[in-house]
């Protein structure tokens, strides 16, 4: 009988534990009366420790860890180990910059306004204004969860919840990279990708052919052999030391790692790259699983974790194209590179993670001796040091500005974001493919200076475009076509050749009631004969103008019978058709026209 625990799911109620549960403490105060320890256990699993013993003023321990606690604990708002991390690097920095006043403050009650702006200032000695006000915004939540808030200074308490203090300060966001930076980090990344894949393969084809007893190996070769079997079965490098001094050491280890595991320096450009390739941001890149599922070699299903989104919606099912002719042009190729040549280190480390790395040099090798030294990376903590600005400076690249360029992974997700909206004309449900429409605006498109451009020169030329459109507007009344015009007739009445009083006839011989046309012009604007052109604007709004004023003077009933039909074409079929600009410019020679010549000529008596 299996005593698989049934998994929760649609229908399913999640397994719970047997008896009375309690979890275990976020803030522990030791009885003997010392210093409180925070311990933190992130969503993704991920752990840290906090001790106040390190910090000064132990007055305020218990207060602030509790507060901290608070704030990281399973309802707090801070439910990653890095954010963990700069909510107590906050408590550490306040009380550090208490201990140097001259009467510092020993207890909560003490604690003043004047403390809080005091850490404001001193923030912004060592960072700039909207970060400093970003830090102050962390003390002030805080502050605000301190227990029992009726010990506190009423005025510290009041300005803990004004806002206008730093609540919701912005930091400015850094633009993406220009189409030739962007061009140049990938096709620098693509090269030490390509450098990684070739080292491993060649390292593993030499150690399947010892493996074989290739008799054509030579000596050199069989001995390197035997050193990458060794280093297969256990893990551990094997470095022939013959000939080097002490110093040599390190580097002669990476060397031969390097034959079949990825190592440190390796994760800037995969980092890099894979983010180029997918536009999705660090922090799920370097939580990919290894877990995986490959539709008929053609796609690959990878279950990633998408952080802020809130627990219900932190995980989400990607489908990415295989094609291993084109295994650096697809991130599913590419995510199916990672797990191969990261396979064997995988088997040490034992993480989850498609990420694992040798990292067994100096302190290292002494870290993580259980493994041999393979390790998951990003599995402690996500923060770890890639040196992409020396990354990118061994590579020469240069930002637009003629100064060294400043490489972050965000700002290619921020790239990819642009050029996807670029590619589909702007329009935000279909550029969307990490965020929502209103995220992919607000966080990545809104502010960059490529898209503003870019978004401009789009304006640019739809105005003209629709500039143009209008200019080309020849309207014929009646509901006669346009195309059945003879092209000579056009000509001719875009000369002014063919005008009446605000359009032209096309044919004046034949009048709707046969013969030569001696209706009055208001029937032009019911006669198939009648074409209307731009150069007619004047004296279309001198006659729109006209028929109000006289509309001002007449009984409506009268007016409506008189010029009724002629207004309703006139302000709904023919002056919409013209943009703003053309109506703006017609108005300033816009001529006087009386209205008895709409009933056409009179015999004078």
């Amino acid at each position: 009988m299996s005593t698989e625990v049934p998994r929760a799911g649609r229908g399913r109620a999640a397994a719970v534990p047997d008896g009375f549960y309690e979890p275990p403490p976020v803030v522990e105060v030791p009885e003997d009366g010392g210093a409180p320890v925070v311990r933190f256990t992130g969503e993704d699993g991920r752990e840290r420790v906090f001790r106040f013993e390190e910090l000064p003023l132990p007055g305020l321990h218990r207060d602030f860890a509790h507060a901290l606690g608070v704030r990281i604990g399973p309802g707090g708002g801070r439910r990653t180990q890095r954010a963990a991390s700069s909510q107590w690097q906050t408590v550490k920095r306040f009380l550090l910059l208490l201990d140097e006043l001259a009467v510092p403050p020993r207890r909560v009650q003490e604690l003043r306004v004047r403390h809080l702006e005091r850490y404001l200032m001193s923030r912004r000695q060592t960072c700039g204004e909207k970060s400093a006000r970003r830090n102050l915004q962390d003390l002030l939540r805080i502050v605000r969860v301190l227990p029992g808030q009726d010990r506190l200074d009423g005025a510290v308490a009041d300005y803990a919840g004004q806002p206008g203090h730093g609540m919701d300060a912005q930091q400015a966001a850094r633009p993406g990279y220009s189409d030739r930076e962007f061009q140049a980090i990938m096709a620098a990344a693509r090269s030490d990708v390509a450098a990684i894949r070739d080292r491993i393969m060649a390292g593993e084809r030499l150690l399947r052919r010892f493996l074989a007893g290739d008799e054509s190996l030579s000596v050199t070769e069989r001995e390197q052999g035997a050193r990458l079997e060794a280093m297969a079965a256990t893990g551990r490098v094997q470095v022939d030391y013959r000939g080097l001094t002490v110093g040599e050491y390190p580097a002669a280890c990476y060397a031969q790692a390097k034959q079949l595991f990825v190592v440190d320096p390796d994760l800037a450009p995969l980092l890099i790259y894979a983010a180029g390739l997918s536009g999705r941001n660090p922090e799920t890149l370097k939580e990919l699983p290894a877990e995986h599922r490959l539709l008929e070699e053609r796609a690959v299903a990878v279950t990633l974790t998408k952080r802020r989104r809130g627990k219900a919606n932190s995980r989400t099912t990607v489908h990415w194209s295989v094609d291993e002719e084109r295994q650096l042009r697809t991130m599913g190729g590419f995510y199916l590179l990672l797990h191969r040549m990261m396979g064997r280190s995988r088997a040490f480390s034992g993480t989850g993670s498609v990420w694992s790395i040798w990292a067994g040099n100096g302190r290292g090798g002494v870290l993580n001796a259980a493994t041999g030294g393979h390790i998951g990376p990003f599995d402690a903590e996500l923060a770890r040091k890639l040196k992409l600005g020396a990354w990118a400076g061994c590579h020469g690249l240069v930002g637009d500005d003629g100064k060294p360029l400043q490489m972050m992974v965000t700002r290619i997700k921020k790239t990819v974001e642009v050029r996807t909206a670029k590619q589909v004309g702007e329009h935000l449900p279909s550029a969307r493919v990490t965020n929502t429409a209103d995220t992919s605006f607000t966080h990545y498109l809104r502010t960059d200076p490529c898209v503003a451009e870019w978004a401009a020169d789009v304006l640019t030329e739809a105005i003209t475009d629709a500039e143009e459109s209008a200019r080309a507007v020849v309207l014929r009344l009646g509901g006669g076509s346009v195309a059945a015009v003879p092209e000579q007739v056009r000509e001719q009445a875009a000369a002014g050749e063919l005008d009446t009083l605000a359009s032209a006839c096309t044919d004046i011989e034949h009048g709707p009631s046969g013969g030569r046309c001696r209706q009055s012009f208001l029937t032009c604007f019911g006669c198939p004969n009648a074409l209307v052109m731009e150069r007619h604007l004047p004296a279309l709004l001198s006659l729109a103008e006209a028929l109000r004023e006289d509309l001002q003077r007449r009984d409506v009933e009268q007016w409506t019978a008189r010029y009724g039909a002629t207004w309703q074409i006139l302000t709904r079929d023919i002056l919409p058709r013209f943009s703003p600009t053309q109506r703006a410019a017609a108005q300033e020679t816009q001529r006087h026209l009386m209205l008895d010549l709409l009933h056409g000529p009179k015999e004078w008596s």
